[in-house]
């Protein structure tokens, strides 16, 4: 008996309904997404210099030259979702890392297949070009379209993050919480939209041509504040 109290806490040192485990779930991917943008600024990445690497089938296209910014958001899903299969509750730590790899495809297909933006901004476009179309203003085209694009994104999130948990979460509070999720994903395909949408030269012709040093602030700066929201739902609930 004294053997297992003694083992509880070491077992239980960093689980999400602590506080270090809440700001981890919370803090580490939203970090990462930051400083990943504001690194590939500053190491001078752009879509030419990755011609021969494993990234060139995702560095030219229409879509990775007009929302470049989200290739952020999918990093910071991808961390999400590690930390997810690492920090109880759940099942044992063995079937949470065992089922990882399905939990990143999740995220990682409707994102990056076939090329960049896969399904998840293909479908907005398609709705809000469709909107567009048919005589919507595109100020209220854009919103729709974004609001397709985080519905997709937030679908592959959601399920990647019951799979790499092992475990689902039912009932009022539960769908509430999904909801105030999916409007801060929302707001964040508003926010990396946002320089292609309004014509703003916030990230000047990144892809195509490297960031300045103010410009890789500038796109940190942006993905902090797109992702800001759903990482405070994230400590709040401590999932």
């Amino acid at each position: 008996m004294a053997a297992a109290q003694t083992r509880a806490p070491l077992a239980g040192s960093l689980a999400a309904d602590d506080g270090a485990a809440r700001a981890v779930l919370a803090l580490v991917p939203l970090a990462v997404a930051t400083i990943a943008a504001l690194a590939a600024g500053l190491a001078g990445v752009h879509s030419r210099g990755l011609i021969g690497t494993p990234f060139e089938p995702f560095a030219f296209g229409f879509f990775v030259e007009r929302f470049p910014l989200a290739a952020f958001l999918v990093v910071y899903a991808v961390v999400r979702v590690a930390l997810l299969a690492l920090i109880p509750p759940g099942p044992s730590r063995f079937l949470r890392l065992a089922l990882l790899p399905i939990a990143l495809a999740l995220v990682l297909v409707p994102a990056l297949y076939p090329t960049f933006g896969g399904l998840v901004i293909r479908a907005a476009y398609f709705t809000g070009g469709m909107a567009f179309l048919q005589g919507t203003p595109l100020a209220i085209a854009y919103p729709v379209g974004a609001f397709v694009s985080a519905f997709v994104f937030a679908a592959g999130l959601g399920a990647a993050a019951i799979v790499a948990r092992a475990r689902m979460t039912f009932g009022v509070r539960a769908a509430l919480g999904g909801a105030a999720r999916l409007l801060a994903l929302w707001f964040a395909a508003m926010v990396v939209a946002a320089p292609t949408a309004l014509g703003l030269p916030i990230v000047g012709d990144w892809p195509v041509w490297p960031l300045t040093a103010p410009e890789s602030l500038a796109a940190a700066a942006l993905v902090a504040l797109a992702l800001a929201p759903h990482a405070l739902i994230v400590w709040r609930s401590g999932r």
